[in-house]
């Protein structure tokens, strides 16, 4: 299973945690694959040139289509189509070409998800047509749905276009604008009958912004073949830390009062760290780290890293300690109910 970091950020924070992991990194590059929303006016200009100058012949780049600033409003569905078609059609430097999709949220009726399944299905075969043959090999399609037969409907449509990669957005949503993804009954439930699918008939998956360490057992326990993230990035926004298997805490305490949760104190963290078996040179000074975002943020990149690294090595070789965690994951947890 690999490991996609989210690219969409501001060119100063890219440039801020390049510099910092060249001068004090270690491991492998946490960087290998990269993932970003290319499209002017939805992700600066400036951060793709700079991801096309510093990353080209560093990474494997994949170019995201835009449908999470669908689901937001900021751009429509069909404006959408033809932006993204002129973006792939003048720059043939990404290796992974997210096709566009109509994400359905989890307040819509049945009827309207049910019309944006079928929008997606019939944009993702116009688009493909239109595509240039290097291009469409490189490109992957999004399966969408909030019951089996939508999911179905998705696969059989993307496998009869020859394509033999799928990526899975129907994670329920939550949040003021609908905005986190969540793994619910229904979602594990689609997502296990995905992975049925993919073993069936001989196709790899990819999960679509996945927001928590926690996660990732289930994924790599599914088959999962890849999964993307911006989680380090955006929880590190909060002040918050991640640890291998685990969910989110607070280092800023200043910040508890308007974003609630569970905090982490030298003392605690330091605990959980040697239980995880992390370290990292962005979190050996507890003091530094509760005060600069910028670290935060490259030490959850390197905690997904890790765990991902850990759970590859195989199970017999996790402590423990690390299996008792992951058995009392709630993620865990839900899909031993769900079995």
């Amino acid at each position: 299973m690999r490991f996609v970091a989210s690219a969409t950020l501001k060119r100063f924070d890219l440039r801020g945690l390049l510099e910092r992991w060249e001068r004090a990194g270690t491991g492998p590059d946490p960087f290998s694959e990269v993932i970003l929303t290319p499209l002017p006016g939805l992700s600066a200009p400036a951060t793709v040139h700079f991801v096309r100058e510093h990353f080209v012949g560093r990474s494997r780049i994949w170019f995201d289509s835009g449908g999470y600033y669908v689901q937001q409003g900021e751009i429509t569905y069909e404006d959408l189509y033809g932006r993204l078609m002129d973006w792939c059609l003048s720059n043939r430097w990404a290796e992974v070409y997210v096709l566009p999709d109509y994400v359905p949220s989890s307040d819509l009726s049945d009827d309207e998800v049910a019309g944006r399944i079928h929008a997606t299905i019939a944009v993702t075969r116009l688009f493909s047509r239109e595509l240039p043959e290097d291009i469409r090999q490189k490109a992957l399609p999004v399966v969408q749905g909030h019951t089996r037969e939508q999911i179905r409907s998705c696969v059989d449509a993307y496998l009869d276009m020859g394509y033999r990669t799928l990526g899975f957005g129907s994670f329920d949503t939550t949040g003021a604008g609908k905005d986190i993804n969540i793994l619910t009954r229904r979602a594990l439930s689609n997502l296990e009958f995905l992975q049925d699918l993919a073993t069936r008939f001989d196709f790899q998956t990819h999960a679509f912004g996945i927001g928590t360490p926690a996660l990732i057992p289930v994924l790599y326990e599914l088959g999962i073949s890849s999964f993307d993230s911006s989680c380090w990035i955006r929880t590190a926004g909060f002040g918050n830390v991640l640890l291998p298997f685990l969910g989110r805490r607070n280092v800023s305490h200043g910040m508890l009062r308007e974003i609630g949760g569970s905090t982490y104190n030298a003392e605690s963290f330091a605990t959980l760290k040697a239980i995880t078996n992390h370290e990292c040179p962005f979190c050996q000074s507890f003091e530094q780290l509760q005060d600069d975002r910028l670290d935060q943020a490259l030490h959850n990149l390197l905690v997904i890293r890790d765990t991902v690294a850990a759970l590859k090595r195989g199970v017999n070789a996790l402590t423990p300690a690390i299996q008792t965690i992951i058995g009392e994951s709630r993620y865990v947890r839900l899909r031993m109910r769900h079995a």
